[in-house]
């Protein structure tokens, strides 16, 4: 939050408005933006406001961290097959870059920034996504976030980690307000949906051929290695729609890894079962995969097995 009064500061002063500190801007600033700035600043263009917003931004020094518990709240989710879109109205370069700069960028299906207007625009995400408005929820920490919630019909969840204070979320009336995605990842972990296995997809025994070993003689004939894989798709089945394009080509993913498997000399069984899984993920839109690589090179064994995951 630092960042952004920072460089909200900075708009305002460009146009001799005084400054705001925490607790005068958690009190007064809301979404949309253009609303926000249309009543502070009612002489201002947006793409002036705009262009002294990404200056200030990008000049800034101080340094963005991530809201308590969001890392641990993500990888559970992915954990789970909870698909997970971000909806903001950050610039979409500025937040992709912060995004990657945190770790953060390929836990989510998509990123849709650049949103002024949450409201008017969460209904095509949810039609983009084939979302279920029954199963699908927005956590946000602004009443714009619930609002824009109710608009799609879905769950709103306010947590108390950012903008907007406990009084002015409840103003939205969200269905639940947490005080950290901690306490929501709880309290989901209780609910039999999120406890339940998630959809997946899964190859046994895939028959592979790899110059693979770490004595050069061993690796100059093709070996047989066997794969068996377990991959989360892109979306559950239930709104996959009969439509290839939302779901894992398996048959192109099995011709794709024995391609991959004897392009190259390799010396460990570890290395192949990483590069294999990320390919699942990469180029086949899995949103984890799991490998286990046998390899039967030794007599008094039935296989050695390794097994990874790529998420």
């Amino acid at each position: 939050m630092a960042l952004t009064i920072e460089a909200t500061n900075y708009v305002l002063a460009q146009y001799d408005r005084a400054p705001l500190d925490r607790a005068a801007f958690r009190a007064e600033f809301q979404l949309p933006y253009p609303d926000y700035y249309a009543v502070k600043i009612p002489e201002a263009r947006l793409e002036d406001l705009e262009q002294y917003y990404r200056r200030a931004f990008a000049a800034s020094t101080v340094g963005v961290t991530l809201i308590p518990h969001a890392k641990e709240f993500v990888e559970w989710c992915r954990g789970r097959g909870i698909r997970c879109f971000i909806l903001t109205s950050m610039d979409p370069k500025a937040f992709d870059e912060q995004a990657r700069q945190l770790g953060m960028y390929d836990y989510f299906e998509h990123i849709h920034s650049g949103i002024h207007n949450k409201e008017h625009y969460i209904p095509t995400l949810m039609a983009q996504h084939a979302l279920d408005p029954a199963r699908t929820a927005f956590i946000g920490d602004m009443q714009h976030d619930i609002r824009a919630a109710h608009c799609a019909g879905i769950t709103g969840i306010g947590t108390l980690t950012g903008y907007n204070n406990p009084a002015q979320l409840a103003e939205a009336e969200p269905e639940l307000t947490v005080p950290h995605l901690g306490a929501l990842q709880a309290l989901l972990a209780k609910c039999p949906a999120t406890l339940a296995r998630p959809d997946a997809i899964c190859l046994h025994g895939l028959e592979l051929s790899c110059h693979i070993g770490v004595p050069e003689e061993e690796r100059a004939t093709p070996q047989r290695l066997t794969a068996d894989i377990t991959l989360l798709p892109p979306c559950p089945f239930s709104a996959m729609g009969e439509d290839l394009a939302h779901t894992i080509d398996y048959d192109a993913l099995s011709r794709r890894l024995a391609e991959l498997a004897a392009a190259e000399p390799t010396v460990l069984l570890e290395t192949l079962a990483h590069k294999l899984a990320t390919c699942c993920v990469r180029e086949f839109g899995a949103t984890r995969a799991e490998i286990e690589l046998h390899k039967y090179i030794l007599p008094q064994l039935r296989s050695t097995a390794v097994r990874t995951v790529v998420m």
